[in-house]
């Protein structure tokens, strides 16, 4: 089952607790579980690419001067070395040259000369350029004239000269965010390499009397372009990044060389002058929101959307692990870790110091989770002192805490043709010399009376299924063919189409089993994270059925997608998704509402396949950390922003809804599908995934009154 992936949704320029619930779409797994721990070993691959050439242009605006005697705003100390901060980096780091920059400073930087500048821009970049735009300066907020804000407020540049005059002239009057967001949308036309960078923030209110606050008070007037239609943005390409949410203040402040400097540009100029090769995006924000928050807690935190994993000096995505960052060292050593047993970490893990280029891995620095809270862990650095605010930590080995998936192993030629492969598997399931085992949360046992997995090496027949007997489970196998490991339900049914494994190569079919059993445990676990019993949700979720019909009136219940119609139809609660069936093709979208009259939740929906795929429906990976947010008594409308599920396997599919008082970092519950043969799961999967792995309602967890969990499901036909 697929998300959407086409959304409409205009740029916010200043990118400006917890629930669970699982909804189950037939692909489950239960037991009671136990606090057995076990360990895994991850060993994938993640080797940079070679970076890409391209043209280079950089647009960089600082306003310092705001002349106080028209205007009455006061001026700020740090935007004009902001910019010759950025400068630097881009030359040094990214190869600018003097003719790659265009800098607007001061009375340079009016309304008219910001939009002359976008626009000789647009026709400046040729397909597969780099851009860099950064701003730093006062940013604010007026009313929203053409409604396309949920607010009812734009968010602001405050260019040179606004405001300073009664003139109806758009010189007088701040840079909307819309206006910005046209611009954007045509330098996207041309290439997706750009990343937009406003070292602002937009509310007044949360530091009066500071004047060396990013931010002035709303423009009351109706704006002058307010109501004009603008281009939107279609799609969340390059990379936007903000200095704060829009309830925060975006400062600056002196650093050791005496001069000012605003504390986002000087931490994201820095981690990008360190930036390696492999490095993300979503790698040097992680870095600067950790530095940032460590040093004025949250009274600024940065916002980014857009293509995260691309690679920051070339190359396009690459596959990464997903990493954690360091906040704070505690006075007891301990390493701080802006994650919890919320998003996956448990205690007894491993995590290691994350530097894609270093030549011997395995002698960077680890530290082991000794205490997992729901949104924050702790850890013990070995060696101590060999971690730092900043860094990033990727997992090394996963400790589970549940009773082990008993599975047995079995051949058609045991004594024969099949005998070394049987050795070689039963010597992977044993702990290696370092103490980590291969297939943690897995014990072999001979008896396949009581068993919840059952592997089984078979040699079928150029790939035909020849049974014995028609009611044969297992297809005969031939001593002259390749080997096949099937993963079986207990009943000797194949539980997916893509845990076929070949074994003619024994090293790489071995790490495919691994891989492929690391990712049902992983699945038991999500499955059974839940919260106490009776914990009520407080954002209800409701389902829609989108079916596809050959024509309708697009409106509120009928969408156009892809070059096709859907009838929206049906509304459907949390428990009532365990009665649908849907068919192949048909969209489920969502609906959220939050009741709770004071307090905000941060919501997420998250999709288990019947392929064994994890992944985000809610939000979208390029999203910013506050776009799930609901606040209270607000109802979001997926529908109305294009997401949903398209359904597209038959089985049984798993949704866990989960809501927070705090944001997480969803990406770390996601994983990629079974290796192998993508396919769809048997018919009779449930006989296992109802069992065997899928995790138990009710399990023992930590008390937190922040969030509350639920578990339905729907099955998927032909």
């Amino acid at each position: 089952m697929n998300k959407l992936k086409i959304r409409y949704l205009p740029l916010a320029i200043v990118f400006l607790g917890i629930v669970l619930a699982t909804v189950v779409i037939p692909f489950a797994f239960g037991k009671e579980e136990t606090s057995n721990r076990t360990v895994i070993k991850t060993t994938t691959d993640f080797t940079p690419k070679p970076p890409a050439a391209a043209g280079k242009h950089a647009l960089l605006i600082a306003i310092q001067d705001y002349d106080s005697g028209k205007t009455g705003f006061h001026s700020l100390k740090g935007p004009a070395n902001d910019i010759q901060l950025i400068k630097g980096m881009l030359r040094e780091r990214f190869g600018f040259q003097d003719g790659n920059f265009t800098i607007l400073q001061d009375d340079q930087a009016t309304h008219t000369n910001i939009e002359s500048a976008f626009m000789i821009l647009v026709q400046m970049v040729q397909p597969g350029d780099f851009v860099y735009i950064h701003y730093s300066g006062h940013g604010s907020q007026t009313a929203d004239l053409n409604g396309d804000e949920t607010s009812g407020k734009d968010q602001t540049w405050v260019s040179y000269g606004a405001r300073a005059s009664k003139e109806a002239h758009k010189d007088n009057y701040d840079v909307l965010d819309d206006e910005i967001n046209a611009w954007l949308a045509a330098l996207y036309a041309k290439t997706d390499q750009v990343v937009f960078v406003s070292d602002s923030c937009h509310s007044a209110t949360v530091s009066k009397g500071f004047n060396l606050t990013r931010a002035i008070d709303d423009d009351d007037r109706p704006h002058i372009l307010g109501q004009l239609p603008y281009t939107q943005l279609a799609n969340h390409r390059g990379i936007r990044v903000g200095a704060a949410r829009d309830d925060e203040s975006a400062i600056e402040k002196r650093r050791d060389d005496g001069k000012y400097y605003g504390v986002f540009s000087w931490h994201w100029a820095r981690n990008l002058q360190q930036t390696q090769t492999g490095d993300t995006w979503d790698h040097v924000f992680k870095r600067t929101y950790a530095q940032i928050t460590d040093e004025r807690g949250l009274g600024q935190q940065p916002q980014m959307e857009g293509d995260r994993q691309t690679q920051v000096l070339g190359g396009g995505f690459i596959a990464q692990p997903p990493t954690i960052a360091v906040m704070r060292i505690t006075d007891d050593h301990q390493v701080e870790l802006k994650a919890g047993s919320l998003a996956g970490v448990t205690e007894g893990s491993v995590y290691r110091l994350y530097n894609p280029q270093h030549p011997d891995p395995e002698t960077l620095p680890s530290l082991t989770i000794t205490n997992a809270t729901t949104f924050i862990s702790y850890g013990e650095p070995e060696p101590k002192g060999s971690f730092k605010v900043g860094d990033l930590v990727v997992e090394e080995s996963h400790a589970y805490h549940f009773t082990p998936i008993k599975v047995t192993l079995e051949a058609d030629f045991p004594n024969g043709e099949d005998q070394l492969l049987l050795q070689a598997i039963q010597t992977a399931f044993q702990t290696r010399s370092d103490e980590t085992q291969p297939f943690p949360a897995y014990t072999l046992t001979d008896d396949p009376s009581n068993t919840d997995l059952r592997l089984h090496l078979l040699r079928p027949k150029h790939g035909q299924f020849i049974r014995a007997k028609a009611n044969d489970p297992l297809p005969k196998s031939f001593p002259n063919q390749p080997p096949e490991l099937w993963v079986l339900t207990p009943e000797q049914r194949l539980l997916a189409e893509n845990l076929r494994i070949h074994f003619d190569n024994p090293a790489r079919g071995v790490q495919l089993l691994q891989d492929n059993l690391n990712k049902l445990a992983r699945i038991r676990e999500i499955k059974g994270l839940q919260s106490r019993r009776g914990r009520k949700i407080p954002v209800t979720l409701q389902a829609h059925i989108l079916s596809p019909v050959a024509f309708c009136q697009e409106g509120p219940n009928c969408l156009f997608l892809d070059g096709k119609f859907y009838r929206k139809a049906n509304n459907y609660s949390l428990p009532e998704i365990q009665q649908l069936t849907l068919t192949s093709k048909q969209i489920l979208t969502f609906t959220l509402r939050n009741e709770d009259k004071w307090v905000n939740y941060y919501c997420y929906i998250l999709n288990i396949g019947p392929d064994g795929a994890i992944y985000s429906i809610f939000p979208l990976a390029e999203d910013r950390m506050e776009d799930p947010l609901v606040p209270a008594r607000k109802t979001r409308e997926l529908f109305e922003e294009q997401i949903g599920l398209v359904t597209e396997l038959v089985g049984e599919e798993t949704i866990k809804f989960i809501t927070s008082r705090y944001p997480i970092d969803v990406k770390l519950l996601e994983q990629e599908a079974f290796q192998q043969r993508g396919g769809q799961l048997n018919q009779l999967e449930r006989l296992l995934f109802g069992y065997a792995v899928h995790g138990e309602r009710g399990s023992p967890m930590k008390r937190n009154d922040d969030w509350a969990t639920g578990q339905v499901g729907f099955q998927v036909e032909e």
